[in-house]
């Protein structure tokens, strides 16, 4: 199987930078998958892992994300997210600032449908807190 190249990146610094086999998105209409020569594709991220697959036979490089977007085009694949924890120092506690963080834009705002999107985010992150 061919590999792409993967550029992850949050506000703060570049996480990633490699060739990879596959890659794992949670993106905002659900999880999908992407290979070598996948075509075009801008998403939206909603909060979830990233799977990072250097190599299939190879264990996955996780990492939790909040917002971002992907953007995959000429079997480049970049990933823009507002902020990113590897999985293995993901903590409750970290859930748990998140939907607080979410739950007060929340209640702040008079916008239903961004109230709305913020209660998404929420539901999500209050399952992954059940799986964490």
């Amino acid at each position: 199987m061919g590999k792409l190249k993967l550029d992850f990146v949050t506000p703060e610094r570049l996480l990633y930078s490699k060739d990879v086999e596959q890659v794992i998105v949670p993106g905002s209409e659900g999880e999908f998958t992407i290979l070598s020569d996948h075509s075009p594709i801008i998403s939206s991220l909603k909060p979830g892992y990233i799977k990072i697959y250097e190599d299939l036979s190879d264990e996955p490089t996780i990492y939790f994300v909040t917002d971002g977007f992907v953007d995959m085009a000429s079997n480049q694949l970049t990933i823009l997210a507002q902020s990113a924890i590897e999985k293995g120092q993901l903590t409750a506690k970290n859930l748990e600032d998140i939907v607080n963080t979410y739950q007060g834009e929340a209640d702040n705002t008079e916008n239903e449908a961004k109230k709305n999107k913020l209660n998404l985010k929420i539901d999500t992150v209050k399952a992954l807190q059940v799986e964490a």
